[in-house]
């Protein structure tokens, strides 16, 4: 769950960034919003997302089968 939630904070959070960029229309924002590192976070995000949930889907079959 742990997993999950973290993966859904850091994606949130870089929609934030998004969101605030266009929001402000700061040139700055712009560019950490484009830059690698927000992307290799966002990638990170995804693989949190997909980790806790399969991680979830094991608990509930292991625990379905006993």
């Amino acid at each position: 769950m742990f997993f999950l939630l973290a993966g859904v904070a850091m994606l949130s959070t870089i929609l934030g960034l998004f969101w605030l960029k266009d929001r402000m229309e700061s040139p700055v924002l712009a560019r950490i919003a484009f830059s690698e590192p927000v992307a290799r976070l966002a990638v990170v995000a995804a693989a949190f997302i997909v980790l806790g949930l399969l991680l979830m889907l094991s608990e509930f079959f292991t625990r379905g089968s006993a």
